[in-house]
């Protein structure tokens, strides 16, 4: 193999590697129809991670409502059981994937599942909203 295809070789795998550390393959992340299933067995706590206004403007039924921006988001979770199963979504999957993260790092739950692409891809896929 000559200098130059080494080179452009390298290069390619080099950006494949790259790319492949980029995109995250977060195995908390489900999609609409797995999460609906969840939701449907009431085995886990429901949470919307979103504001109140939010959640008022349409919300998964059965859920509850903590806000991750809130200052004592971490706290309002100090009392449950750490293997508790719980879903949280939010309005894109990525506040959600970040309570998870916070929850797993700060505080060693280790059954949090969130909604890829969150109440976007609910509505998309036919699922309902409740509105107070």
């Amino acid at each position: 193999m000559g200098k130059a295809k080494s080179i452009k070789y390298l290069s390619v795998l080099i950006f494949t590697v790259l790319l492949s550390a980029c995109i995250s393959n977060d195995e908390n992340a489900i999609g609409v129809s797995e999460f609906a299933s969840l939701v449907e067995s009431k085995e886990c706590l429901l949470i919307d991670v979103r504001s109140p206004d939010e959640y008022l403007s349409g919300h998964i039924d059965g859920s509850a409502t903590i806000d991750f921006y809130s200052p004592e988001f971490e706290h309002k979770f100090r009392f449950i059981d750490v293997n508790k199963c719980m879903l949280f979504y939010c309005s894109t999957g990525n506040r959600s994937g970040q309570a998870a993260h916070v929850l797993k790092q700060e505080l060693g739950f280790t059954n949090i599942i969130y909604l890829k692409d969150g109440l976007n891809a609910w509505k998309d896929a036919g699922y309902k909203l409740v509105e107070d």
